[in-house]
């Protein structure tokens, strides 16, 4: 097993469908299905049942509740086979894709640990920003990290971090670092991995040459709610990786800002 493909579904089915489809269009064109396995994680109290039947190996895990996107993801991970993770959002298409070029990329050069794709968003009929870049700082949230804009990059280029909702990782390494940091419900997880991943001496990639469609945010309906995990999860990220000086001049700012 090569490239086990792991999806967190939460109020996606319509979207997870058009996901496994995309990549069985995929696999069909140029890779062999006995080479990837797909491993679903069902957030949802109630069980998940797909309408299609697809010919690669499906493996689902019912949580029967919201346990957060890092936890299901872990989870997933445990189960995984693949030598390769990749780590994909449900309401996402892959578009320009071959996983060939993945494992070549990670083949080739040791020192590389995550590769994160192109992102093109649906409803902006472009490019999505914000994931990649920087590690965030107090002055990137001030520029809302839009500084150079690393996600327009036409070439590979290495980046502090890539976006959660597309990337690939080996497992081993996955496995080195003990997955995501649970304690991050939504949101930051993925910079806090890829941070992690960078003191252990490996890069993070963006890699423009495989993207993905992304109908982004579409499990959420609850905006409130959305705000209210994403600044816990900022919170949490400057306590771990900022002085404290750092995160109390956050929290004053926020307030400043009345966020």
């Amino acid at each position: 097993m090569e490239i086990s493909i792991i999806l967190v579904n939460f109020n996606s089915q319509a979207f997870l469908e058009k996901c496994l489809k995309s990549i069985k269009k995929l696999v069909d064109k140029n890779f062999q299905s006995k080479k990837i396995e797909i491993i679903i994680v069902n957030n949802e109290a109630r069980s998940l049942k797909l309408k299609e039947v697809f010919k690669f190996n499906i493996k689902k895990i019912e949580n029967k509740k919201n346990l957060g996107f890092g936890k299901a993801c872990n989870l997933g991970a445990e189960k995984a086979e693949g030598q390769y993770l990749f780590f994909l959002n449900p309401d996402t298409e892959l578009l320009v894709s071959d996983f060939s070029l993945i494992i070549n990329k990670f083949q080739n050069d040791n020192s590389i640990g995550i590769i994160g794709t192109k992102i093109i968003e649906k409803n902006r009929r472009g490019i999505q920003p914000w994931t990649c870049g920087k590690k965030t700082s107090f002055l990137r949230i001030l520029f809302k990290n839009s500084i150079n804009k690393p996600w327009n990059n036409r070439k590979s280029i290495v980046v502090d971090w890539v976006s959660g909702t597309s990337f690939f990782i080996r497992r081993n390494t996955f496995q080195k670092l003990k997955g995501f940091d649970e304690k991050f419900f939504m949101y930051f997880e993925d910079q806090d991995l890829c941070l992690r991943l960078n003191k252990i001496g490996k890069k993070c990639l963006f890699f423009p040459y495989f993207s993905v469609l992304h109908h982004n945010g579409k499990s959420w309906n609850n905006n409130s709610f959305k705000k209210q995990a994403y600044y816990k999860s900022q919170n949490y990220f400057f306590k771990k990786h900022f002085s404290r000086w750092h995160y109390l001049i956050l929290i004053f700012t926020k307030k400043l800002l009345n966020k």
